[in-house]
């Protein structure tokens, strides 16, 4: 598809799955789903949804439109339609910046990390109309700043007076130059910083776009004083504000004044500890299962500084960094996200025992994670960016997490398996999207995120590129999740929430962004729905 048709497809998508502006009861007529003045051409929607998108044009009252002229015309009443216009148009110059992502693909059988990244950037989340936009960012920024960039970038360094700082229990933050630029340069830079200071990366865009704006009185007190400018050799992965460094397996995440997804990319310093505090409880659970340790690994995020503000406000998630570093055993893991990148296949990778064996693996070994954290009474965040997989002879071997700020509990199941309840610090009042009592909303996070984002985004991919019927691969999942099942003791309910309620949730995200806009915090807008339960189908 062409850039315009790909962000069509998933404005369309969204716009039938959440039902909105009649688009849920459209008519057929003559090849043409139609809404109102709106024609789209449309296909079997699958297990998920009536019809999905089938091919361009979309029009209006018998007139071409653009995703942003579409969604300009249908949401005109709601607050945020000028937003979401902007943003669609954003995406849709960004598709093109994408394609170059796609340039690296030599059908080689062995998928490098970096071009994972790329892929996963140019799909970004599966069937979200807005995921290729950066509210902030042009084009050209995207470019200068983001996964297509060729060479290496430098990173801006400051020096803060440390007493106006707080860290996490790895990494001591003393040592973070020392691990991201080397011996040599580290102590250079150390020579010209003040006793009581700490040496801090800082991303160049945010350097020069947002700290003086955001830390103007630090500035001129001399808290924050600048110390060198685009130093190091990384390179920016998927996610933006992560960069890989020399060393593969160290990456440095730092906060951006950008949002994606509807959420600011900040780094609050109460997600690092609370990330910090769920790491512990990932561990605890890899420890007492020999089983879950034989499928997923964890990263070490528990290196990580942040200004030390109020820790509810957004002002300290402009500055902070955090190291991730990845577990010998989990060398060249790419993100999952990578493979619901349609050019992946068969351009990218090859799959030596085919698609279908490729899949049901991936399926069986990532429902053996699932099923295994929720037996413990956790979830991590099991989309396709958090969540990386190493191959052995092209086939998906052991999984690593990621970003573990956002690992959900259900107390009693927690309790039940001898884990220690992280006590996540959240805002007195605030909802809680951590700490749940109900434990089908636990599951409903497998069955969002994990499946119908993560899996199913594969799996469109999969049946795209080779055209396998949809339906032949959810019965492939179905096949993987019970045969998992088989080897993890699990409450009853999970097996009647996934393989017989006749619904699943689902997670509008359209809808929330035209009524609420971005988030002014580090949180995506999205609401709940209900979709057909898909492996029924």
């Amino acid at each position: 598809m062409a850039p315009e048709e790909l962000v069509l497809a998933d404005l369309v998508d969204a716009l039938i799955q959440e039902r909105l502006f009649g688009f849920g009861d459209g008519v057929l007529e003559d090849g043409w789903y139609r809404v109102g003045q709106v024609s789209v051409r449309v296909r079997a929607g699958g297990a998920l949804q009536s019809h999905r998108f089938a091919r361009g044009p979309v029009l209006i009252a018998g007139r071409q439109a653009s995703p942003d002229e579409l969604i300009s015309h249908l949401a005109r009443d709601q607050p945020h339609v000028g937003q979401v216009a902007t943003d669609l148009r954003t995406a849709v110059a960004n598709a093109e910046l994408a394609r170059a992502a796609e340039e690296d693909l030599d059908g080689g059988a062995v998928l490098d990390p970096l071009t994972a990244e790329r892929l996963a950037w140019a799909r970004n989340r599966p069937f979200h109309p807005t995921a290729r936009a950066v509210a902030g960012w042009s084009t050209e920024e995207l470019s200068t700043y983001g996964p297509t960039r060729r060479d290496p970038l430098g990173l801006d360094w400051i020096a803060v007076r440390a007493d106006h700082l707080r860290h996490g229990e790895g990494t001591p933050p003393a040592e973070l130059a020392r691990l991201l630029l080397g011996e040599a340069e580290a102590h250079r830079l150390a020579a010209e910083t003040r006793p009581g200071f700490v040496l801090l990366p800082v991303h160049p865009w945010q350097s020069r776009h947002v700290l003086p704006r955001e830390f103007a009185s630090e500035l001129d007190a001399g808290l924050i004083l600048p110390v060198a400018r685009g130093l190091g050799e990384f390179r920016p992965t998927a996610s933006l504000r992560t960069l890989a460094s020399p060393d593969p397996a160290t990456h440095v995440k730092l906060p951006l004044g950008v949002a994606t997804l509807g959420a600011t990319r900040l780094l609050p310093p109460r997600y690092l500890d609370n990330g910090e505090r769920a790491e512990l409880a990932l561990r605890a659970a890899l420890a007492s299962d020999p089983l879950l340790r034989s499928v997923v690994t964890v990263c070490d995020e528990r290196g990580w500084v942040g200004w030390n503000g109020d820790e509810f406000a957004d002002r300290p998630g402009q500055l902070a960094a955090q190291l991730r570093r990845y577990p010998p055993q989990a060398r060249g893991a790419v993100p999952m996200a990578a493979f619901a990148s349609p050019r992946l296949y068969p351009h990218g990778i090859r799959l030596p025992e085919g698609p279908l064996p490729f899949f049901r693996r991936l399926c069986h070994r990532f429902c053996l994670l699932a099923l295994g954290f929720l037996s413990k009474g956790m979830l991590p965040e099991v989309h396709g960016q958090n969540v990386a997989v190493t191959l052995e002879n092209g086939m998906p071997s052991l999984f690593v997490l990621r970003d573990h700020d956002t690992v959900r509990v259900h107390p009693p199941w927690l309790a039940d398996a001898g884990i220690a309840d992280p006590e996540y610090r959240v805002r007195q009042g605030a909802r809680q999207s951590l700490r749940l009592d109900d434990p089908t909303e636990l599951v409903g996070y497998f069955q969002t995120l994990g499946v119908q984002v993560n899996l199913y985004g594969i799996a469109d991919a999969l049946a795209r590129s080779f055209g396998i019927a949809e339906r032949t691969l959810w019965k492939q999942l179905r096949v993987a999740l019970t045969e998992a099942m088989d080897l993890v003791r699990l409450p009853r309910q999970v097996s009647t929430l996934l393989l017989r309620e006749p619904t699943w949730p689902s997670r509008h995200v359209l809808g929330p962004l035209l009524r609420s806009g971005n988030s002014p915090g580090a949180s995506m807008p999205a609401a709940a729905g209900t979709v057909p339960n898909p492996l029924l189908c």
